[in-house]
Protein backbone atom coordinates (compact mmCIF):
# COMPACT_ATOMS: atom_id res chain seq x y z
CA UNK A 1 0.00 0.00 0.00
CA UNK A 2 1.48 3.32 -1.01
CA UNK A 3 0.00 6.55 0.66
CA UNK A 4 -0.23 9.99 -1.47
CA UNK A 5 -0.41 12.97 0.72
CA UNK A 6 -2.14 16.05 -1.48
CA UNK A 7 -0.66 19.23 -0.19
CA UNK A 8 -1.41 22.46 -2.18
CA UNK A 9 0.43 25.77 -1.09
CA UNK A 10 1.28 29.05 -1.90
CA UNK A 11 3.56 29.34 0.98
CA UNK A 12 6.98 27.84 0.86
CA UNK A 13 8.04 28.41 4.34
CA UNK A 14 4.74 26.84 5.48
CA UNK A 15 4.78 24.06 3.16
CA UNK A 16 8.25 23.42 4.06
CA UNK A 17 7.04 22.61 7.62
CA UNK A 18 3.86 20.43 6.52
CA UNK A 19 6.18 18.32 4.44
CA UNK A 20 8.61 17.65 7.16
CA UNK A 21 6.04 16.53 9.53
CA UNK A 22 4.08 14.49 7.00
CA UNK A 23 7.45 12.50 6.48
CA UNK A 24 7.85 11.51 9.84
CA UNK A 25 4.27 11.15 10.01
CA UNK A 26 4.76 7.96 7.43
CA UNK A 27 8.03 6.83 8.32
CA UNK A 28 8.07 2.99 7.64
CA UNK A 29 5.06 3.39 5.12
CA UNK A 30 5.23 3.43 1.42
CA UNK A 31 4.44 7.15 0.99
CA UNK A 32 4.98 10.37 -1.57
CA UNK A 33 3.88 13.92 -0.95
CA UNK A 34 2.19 15.45 -3.70
CA UNK A 35 2.50 19.68 -3.33
CA UNK A 36 0.67 21.67 -5.80
CA UNK A 37 2.43 24.93 -5.87
CA UNK A 38 3.41 27.91 -8.29
CA UNK A 39 7.23 27.20 -7.05
CA UNK A 40 9.74 24.34 -7.33
CA UNK A 41 10.13 21.85 -4.25
CA UNK A 42 12.62 19.08 -4.31
CA UNK A 43 12.96 16.83 -1.52
CA UNK A 44 13.05 12.63 -0.32
CA UNK A 45 9.20 11.53 -1.37
CA UNK A 46 8.27 14.91 -2.83
CA UNK A 47 6.20 14.72 -6.06
CA UNK A 48 6.33 18.17 -7.47
CA UNK A 49 3.15 19.73 -9.68
CA UNK A 50 3.66 23.16 -10.75
CA UNK A 51 0.31 24.92 -10.57
CA UNK A 52 0.91 27.36 -14.03
CA UNK A 53 -1.98 29.85 -12.56
CA UNK A 54 -3.02 29.44 -9.29
CA UNK A 55 -6.91 29.09 -9.05
CA UNK A 56 -7.42 28.67 -5.52
CA UNK A 57 -7.22 25.86 -2.95
CA UNK A 58 -10.01 23.32 -4.70
CA UNK A 59 -8.39 23.68 -8.13
CA UNK A 60 -4.93 22.30 -6.56
CA UNK A 61 -6.42 19.84 -4.47
CA UNK A 62 -7.42 18.45 -7.69
CA UNK A 63 -4.01 18.83 -9.51
CA UNK A 64 -2.50 16.85 -6.53
CA UNK A 65 -5.02 14.06 -6.83
CA UNK A 66 -4.65 13.71 -9.95
CA UNK A 67 -0.79 13.74 -9.90
CA UNK A 68 -0.56 11.08 -6.72
CA UNK A 69 0.05 7.44 -7.27
CA UNK A 70 -0.51 6.04 -4.24
CA UNK A 71 -3.46 3.62 -3.37
CA UNK A 72 -5.08 5.49 -0.45
CA UNK A 73 -4.85 9.80 -0.48
CA UNK A 74 -4.90 11.96 2.32
CA UNK A 75 -5.21 15.44 2.44
CA UNK A 76 -3.76 18.22 4.11
CA UNK A 77 -3.27 21.82 4.62
CA UNK A 78 0.18 23.49 4.54
CA UNK A 79 -0.97 25.41 7.91
CA UNK A 80 -2.53 22.56 9.75
CA UNK A 81 0.23 19.12 11.18
CA UNK A 82 -1.29 16.29 12.36
CA UNK A 83 -0.40 14.68 15.69
CA UNK A 84 2.12 12.06 16.46
CA UNK A 85 0.65 8.84 15.67
CA UNK A 86 -2.13 10.00 13.78
CA UNK A 87 -1.93 8.54 10.54
CA UNK A 88 -1.56 5.05 11.91
CA UNK A 89 -4.28 5.60 13.78
CA UNK A 90 -6.35 6.38 10.51
CA UNK A 91 -4.93 4.09 8.79
CA UNK A 92 -5.69 1.51 11.75
CA UNK A 93 -9.38 2.69 11.35
CA UNK A 94 -9.45 2.53 7.31
CA UNK A 95 -8.06 -1.02 7.39
CA UNK A 96 -10.78 -2.32 10.36
CA UNK A 97 -13.76 -0.71 8.33
CA UNK A 98 -13.79 -0.77 5.10
CA UNK A 99 -14.25 -4.87 4.94
CA UNK A 100 -18.12 -3.71 5.71
CA UNK A 101 -18.17 0.18 3.91
CA UNK A 102 -15.68 0.04 1.01
CA UNK A 103 -16.64 3.90 0.05
CA UNK A 104 -15.42 5.07 3.24
CA UNK A 105 -13.66 8.45 4.43
CA UNK A 106 -12.02 9.04 7.06
CA UNK A 107 -11.53 12.72 8.67
CA UNK A 108 -8.86 13.78 11.19
CA UNK A 109 -10.85 15.94 14.20
CA UNK A 110 -9.90 19.44 14.40
CA UNK A 111 -8.15 20.89 17.29
CA UNK A 112 -8.62 24.27 18.38
CA UNK A 113 -8.09 25.83 21.03
CA UNK A 114 -8.03 22.57 23.64
CA UNK A 115 -11.65 21.76 22.41
CA UNK A 116 -11.54 18.86 19.29
CA UNK A 117 -14.17 19.14 17.10
CA UNK A 118 -15.58 17.09 13.57
CA UNK A 119 -18.16 19.46 10.98
CA UNK A 120 -21.66 18.02 9.76
CA UNK A 121 -23.95 18.85 7.36
CA UNK A 122 -27.06 18.18 7.38
CA UNK A 123 -27.13 15.95 9.98
CA UNK A 124 -23.91 14.41 8.52
CA UNK A 125 -20.69 13.75 9.05
CA UNK A 126 -18.21 15.26 6.73
CA UNK A 127 -14.05 15.27 7.15
CA UNK A 128 -12.48 18.71 6.76
CA UNK A 129 -9.00 16.65 6.13
CA UNK A 130 -9.41 13.24 5.29
CA UNK A 131 -7.69 9.54 4.08
CA UNK A 132 -9.60 7.71 1.46
CA UNK A 133 -8.89 4.82 -0.93
CA UNK A 134 -8.17 6.53 -4.72
CA UNK A 135 -10.82 3.91 -6.26
CA UNK A 136 -13.74 5.79 -3.14
CA UNK A 137 -12.83 9.58 -4.81
CA UNK A 138 -13.08 7.81 -8.24
CA UNK A 139 -16.53 5.62 -7.48
CA UNK A 140 -17.91 9.48 -6.39
CA UNK A 141 -16.92 11.44 -9.42
CA UNK A 142 -13.67 12.09 -8.38
CA UNK A 143 -12.21 15.16 -6.48
CA UNK A 144 -13.63 18.58 -5.47
CA UNK A 145 -16.20 20.54 -7.12
CA UNK A 146 -14.50 23.40 -8.88
CA UNK A 147 -17.93 24.97 -9.21
CA UNK A 148 -17.02 26.03 -5.28
CA UNK A 149 -14.75 29.08 -5.28
CA UNK A 150 -13.28 28.52 -1.61
CA UNK A 151 -16.34 26.80 0.54
CA UNK A 152 -17.99 23.81 0.86
CA UNK A 153 -16.55 21.61 -1.30
CA UNK A 154 -15.14 19.46 1.47
CA UNK A 155 -19.11 18.89 2.65
CA UNK A 156 -19.75 18.60 -0.78
CA UNK A 157 -17.47 16.04 -0.80
CA UNK A 158 -18.74 14.18 2.03
CA UNK A 159 -22.33 14.25 0.83
CA UNK A 160 -21.36 12.76 -2.80
CA UNK A 161 -20.05 9.52 -0.15
CA UNK A 162 -22.71 9.26 1.68
CA UNK A 163 -25.16 9.40 -1.27
CA UNK A 164 -23.28 6.44 -2.95
CA UNK A 165 -24.00 4.62 0.18
CA UNK A 166 -20.61 5.07 1.55
CA UNK A 167 -20.10 6.66 5.01
CA UNK A 168 -17.55 9.21 6.54
CA UNK A 169 -16.09 8.31 9.69
CA UNK A 170 -13.34 10.45 12.09
CA UNK A 171 -10.32 8.34 13.45
CA UNK A 172 -10.75 8.95 17.31
CA UNK A 173 -7.43 10.74 18.49
CA UNK A 174 -5.95 10.91 14.79
CA UNK A 175 -6.20 15.24 15.58
CA UNK A 176 -4.97 17.58 13.10
CA UNK A 177 -4.12 20.82 14.55
CA UNK A 178 -3.32 24.67 12.94
CA UNK A 179 0.06 25.72 13.26
CA UNK A 180 0.30 28.48 16.01
CA UNK A 181 2.49 30.48 14.09
CA UNK A 182 2.70 30.83 10.35
CA UNK A 183 5.97 32.18 10.08
CA UNK A 184 5.04 35.65 8.10
CA UNK A 185 3.02 33.82 5.43
CA UNK A 186 -0.48 35.65 5.01
CA UNK A 187 -3.69 34.20 4.08
CA UNK A 188 -3.97 32.65 0.46
CA UNK A 189 -6.00 35.07 -1.97
CA UNK A 190 -9.16 33.41 -2.43
CA UNK A 191 -9.98 33.54 1.69
CA UNK A 192 -10.49 37.00 0.79
CA UNK A 193 -12.76 36.91 -2.10
CA UNK A 194 -15.91 36.70 -0.22
CA UNK A 195 -16.99 33.75 -1.02
CA UNK A 196 -19.07 32.04 0.91
CA UNK A 197 -22.38 32.94 0.90
CA UNK A 198 -22.35 32.04 -3.19
CA UNK A 199 -20.57 29.02 -2.27
CA UNK A 200 -23.42 27.98 0.52
CA UNK A 201 -25.88 29.08 -2.03
CA UNK A 202 -25.19 26.58 -4.70
CA UNK A 203 -24.35 23.92 -1.61
CA UNK A 204 -27.89 24.51 -0.48
CA UNK A 205 -29.26 24.60 -3.87
CA UNK A 206 -27.67 21.45 -4.66
CA UNK A 207 -28.09 19.19 -1.52
CA UNK A 208 -31.33 21.15 0.29
CA UNK A 209 -34.09 19.41 -1.48
CA UNK A 210 -32.48 15.57 -0.26
CA UNK A 211 -32.66 17.12 3.26
CA UNK A 212 -36.42 18.70 3.94
CA UNK A 213 -36.71 20.15 7.55
CA UNK A 214 -33.35 21.24 7.80
CA UNK A 215 -34.15 24.83 6.87
CA UNK A 216 -31.94 27.26 4.35
CA UNK A 217 -29.86 28.91 6.54
CA UNK A 218 -26.16 28.00 6.86
CA UNK A 219 -25.51 28.22 10.31
CA UNK A 220 -28.82 25.28 10.89
CA UNK A 221 -26.94 23.21 8.44
CA UNK A 222 -23.59 23.34 8.47
CA UNK A 223 -22.63 22.45 12.77
CA UNK A 224 -19.46 21.75 14.23
CA UNK A 225 -20.21 19.24 17.04
CA UNK A 226 -17.39 18.99 20.21
CA UNK A 227 -16.27 15.60 20.09
CA UNK A 228 -16.52 15.48 24.06
CA UNK A 229 -20.33 15.98 23.30
CA UNK A 230 -21.19 13.87 20.19
CA UNK A 231 -21.98 10.85 22.42
CA UNK A 232 -25.27 13.03 23.78
CA UNK A 233 -26.52 12.87 19.77
CA UNK A 234 -27.70 9.54 20.36
CA UNK A 235 -26.13 8.13 16.55
CA UNK A 236 -23.22 5.87 16.02
CA UNK A 237 -19.55 6.23 17.15
CA UNK A 238 -17.15 7.43 15.32
CA UNK A 239 -19.64 9.91 12.70
CA UNK A 240 -22.84 12.22 12.97
CA UNK A 241 -25.95 10.79 11.53
CA UNK A 242 -28.83 12.36 12.44
CA UNK A 243 -32.06 13.00 10.60
CA UNK A 244 -35.00 12.86 12.51
CA UNK A 245 -36.47 16.13 14.17
CA UNK A 246 -35.20 15.38 17.59
CA UNK A 247 -32.00 14.74 16.26
CA UNK A 248 -31.90 17.58 14.29
CA UNK A 249 -33.03 19.58 17.27
CA UNK A 250 -30.33 18.02 19.65
CA UNK A 251 -27.44 18.41 16.98
CA UNK A 252 -27.89 22.30 16.67
CA UNK A 253 -28.20 22.53 20.55
CA UNK A 254 -25.12 21.03 20.87
CA UNK A 255 -23.24 23.22 18.13
CA UNK A 256 -24.75 25.99 20.29
CA UNK A 257 -22.37 24.67 23.10
CA UNK A 258 -19.51 23.77 21.13
CA UNK A 259 -19.23 27.49 19.82
CA UNK A 260 -19.49 28.65 23.65
CA UNK A 261 -16.86 25.72 24.37
CA UNK A 262 -14.68 27.36 20.87
CA UNK A 263 -15.35 30.81 22.04
CA UNK A 264 -13.94 30.43 25.99
CA UNK A 265 -11.38 27.64 24.85
CA UNK A 266 -12.63 25.73 27.49
CA UNK A 267 -15.13 22.10 26.91
CA UNK A 268 -18.51 22.69 27.70
CA UNK A 269 -18.50 18.56 30.05
CA UNK A 270 -20.74 16.31 29.42
CA UNK A 271 -22.77 16.67 32.92
CA UNK A 272 -23.00 20.54 32.03
CA UNK A 273 -23.88 19.92 28.46
CA UNK A 274 -26.53 17.38 29.59
CA UNK A 275 -28.36 19.46 31.43
CA UNK A 276 -28.09 21.93 29.09
CA UNK A 277 -29.80 19.86 26.44
CA UNK A 278 -32.75 18.73 28.88
CA UNK A 279 -33.13 22.59 29.33
CA UNK A 280 -33.17 23.69 25.81
CA UNK A 281 -35.18 20.34 24.59
CA UNK A 282 -38.25 21.37 27.07
CA UNK A 283 -38.00 24.66 25.87
CA UNK A 284 -38.38 24.01 22.56
CA UNK A 285 -41.26 22.20 23.19
CA UNK A 286 -43.37 25.21 24.87
CA UNK A 287 -43.85 27.08 21.46
CA UNK A 288 -44.34 25.45 18.02
CA UNK A 289 -41.48 25.82 15.52
CA UNK A 290 -38.20 26.42 18.74
CA UNK A 291 -35.82 25.01 16.35
CA UNK A 292 -32.76 26.66 16.26
CA UNK A 293 -30.16 27.37 18.76
CA UNK A 294 -28.64 31.19 18.91
CA UNK A 295 -25.34 31.62 20.43
CA UNK A 296 -25.24 35.28 21.77
CA UNK A 297 -21.94 36.94 22.30
CA UNK A 298 -19.91 33.90 21.83
CA UNK A 299 -21.68 33.27 25.77
CA UNK A 300 -24.97 32.31 26.12
CA UNK A 301 -26.53 29.27 23.81
CA UNK A 302 -30.40 29.31 23.98
CA UNK A 303 -33.02 28.79 21.17
CA UNK A 304 -35.17 30.92 19.54
CA UNK A 305 -38.57 30.43 16.30
CA UNK A 306 -36.82 30.16 13.07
Amino acid sequence: MKISFVLPSIFPTLVAGAIDAARAEAAGLDHEIVVVSPFEIAGPQVRWVKEESPRGSIAACNLGFAAATGDVFVLLADDNRLDPGALGLALAHLQAREAETPLLAVGFPLGVRGIVAVGSVYGRYYPYFFMLRRATLTAVGGGFDEGYVKYHADPDLGLRIWKAGGRCEFAAGAIIRAVADRGGAGQAPDKSRGSAASDFARFAEIWGPSYPGWGTAQNIVNLDISTDLLPLAGGPANTVLAQSPAQILDLRILAGLTTVSLHHGVRVGAGRALQALEYLRWLAAVAPDVLNVVVKNGIEASLARP
